[in-house]
């Protein structure tokens, strides 16, 4: 026998437990994974078509994305601090909670259950299902009438990715961290593809660059429609605040959201860029206006009528990431709640295996899928435009009330008070156009976060009476 024996093989460390039960399981790449994956969705490929039409040239298409990515990266940075600050599951949730209060922390919860967070996974789920029903026409057949209303193939696709996206989130955040690190690496992939082979295959103009669109194509022009492209811009550049609501599953998250956000928003701005270049370089300004699927029409220069298949697997695949990054951090801010006792006590609860807040997935996709079988991709995104940059603007302006009662955080961000102040001031801007823009559903919007006024005052009276 041996008298000195090989130690046994260490076993890879297990991620530590946060208090609330979760696992921080969350690496560095995946936290980068799930911003890049976050911000880069449907609307690259989509959104410069609208741009266009409002700003009528290519110069100023970039002027709205750089001060986009600006303002973006202003509400990163804020988020950044909050997020050192408060590294807990909840993201807005906790820093409105703390910064002012539990009453509007309740209440950005409140609509993020009901509304936010499903109505935005399904729209996204949506826009999945239609680049789906490109490539499979007989997906937008209608499948099923019920009350008179039909519903068609793409919408019980949506319903069905929801749920397996979902799946692979319950049975651990390392999975769901996983499965965004790789589809990512595959999203940057396909878009270097498309922008390399735009520049090496198809026959193109860089005098595209300086010409301008003109009537009747062209819209409004001048202020108004650089504010219109910009709004676009930002909608492109939407989900930077999604990483915060994970916070507890996050490994070193002092450190590591900071990192994260800042990469994240310099990969997604660097891929803006240089696929608008692509587009520009490839279809006239009259010609992007034309087409409302712009990587499509720019694939299609050098694949000739497959261009809109491959676009539509180069959307399916981005989209399908954007999902994740948003089931993987929606259910977050309820399940804070329920821990705090100002929600249902179910959704606190916490799968003694995998380590995730399993109700709290499960109920957010009964609602998603509900919304997603319920209406279209448009119909989806417009009910929360409002809503999302209302607690923009609240989350962002509570870093005033920690840094005024000498909290510290472990990073700070550049540039305050200036640049958090103008993003707030931008955010209000933005709050007025879409209100007006979105009448109808920024009034269902505002009405439905309202009515969480009532239950939490009822919550509020009910909890001491139990207690006691």
């Amino acid at each position: 026998m041996d008298p000195h024996p090989a130690p046994p093989p260490t076993a890879p460390a297990e991620p530590a437990i946060s208090a609330d039960g979760l696992v921080r399981g969350l690496t560095p790449f995946q936290c980068v994974a799930l911003v890049v994956g976050t911000l880069i969705g449907s609307g690259i490929f989509f959104v410069p078509n609208e741009m266009i039409r409002e700003v009528h040239s290519f110069t100023w298409i970039m002027a709205a994305w750089v001060v986009g990515g600006l303002l973006s990266l202003f509400g990163a940075l804020a988020y950044a601090e909050l997020g050192a600050l408060r590294p807990q599951a909840g993201g807005e949730y906790v820093f409105l909670r703390d910064g002012w209060g539990s009453g509007l922390g309740f209440l950005f919860g409140w609509g993020m259950f009901w509304i936010i967070r499903p109505v935005s996974a399904a729209a996204i789920a949506a826009g999945f299902a239609l680049a789906a029903g490109f490539i499979w026409p007989g997906l937008n057949a209608t499948v099923i009438s019920l009350a008179g209303v039909g519903i068609q193939g793409i919408q019980f696709l949506a319903a069905g990715v929801v749920i397996l996206v979902t799946a692979v989130n319950y049975f651990g955040v390392r999975q769901g961290g996983r499965l965004q690190a790789w589809f990512t690496a595959l999203k940057l992939l396909l878009i270097a593809g498309l922008i390399a082979a735009a520049f090496l295959w198809a026959p193109g103009d860089w005098h595209h660059l300086g010409q301008q669109l003109a009537a009747p194509l062209a819209s409004m022009g001048g202020f108004g429609g650089f504010a219109a492209a910009l709004v676009a811009a930002l909608w492109a550049y939407d989900g930077w605040n999604n990483l915060t609501l994970a916070g507890s599953e996050i490994q070193q998250p002092q450190r590591t959201i900071p990192i994260a956000m800042g990469v994240g928003l310099a990969v997604v701005f660097a891929a803006y860029a240089l696929v608008n270049v692509a587009y520009f370089y490839v279809l006239s300004p009259a010609q992007v206006a034309a087409h409302n699927n712009v990587a499509g029409a720019m694939a299609a220069a050098f694949v000739g009528r497959h261009g809109g298949a491959l676009v539509s697997v180069a959307i399916m695949v981005s989209v399908f990431a954007t999902l994740n990054s948003s089931i993987l951090s929606g259910a977050r801010a309820p399940f804070a709640m329920a821990r705090d006792g100002v929600f249902f006590s179910r959704l606190a609860h916490v799968h003694p295996r995998y380590r995730t807040p399993d109700v709290a997935l499960w109920i957010q996709a009964a609602f998603t899928c509900v919304f997603a079988l319920a209406s279209h991709y448009q119909g989806l995104f417009t009910l929360t435009i409002f809503a999302e940059w209302l607690f923009y603007a609240l989350a962002v302006s509570s870093l005033f009330a920690f840094r005024r009662r000498g909290e510290t955080s472990p990073y700070r961000m550049w540039g305050y008070p200036a640049l958090p102040a103008i993003f707030i001031i931008c955010a209000l801007v933005i709050l007025e156009q879409t209100f007006a823009a979105n009448l109808l559903p920024s009034i269902v919007g505002l009405a439905i976060i309202l009515a969480g006024i009532p239950f939490f005052l009822w919550r509020q009276r009910s909890r001491p009476h139990a207690a006691g």
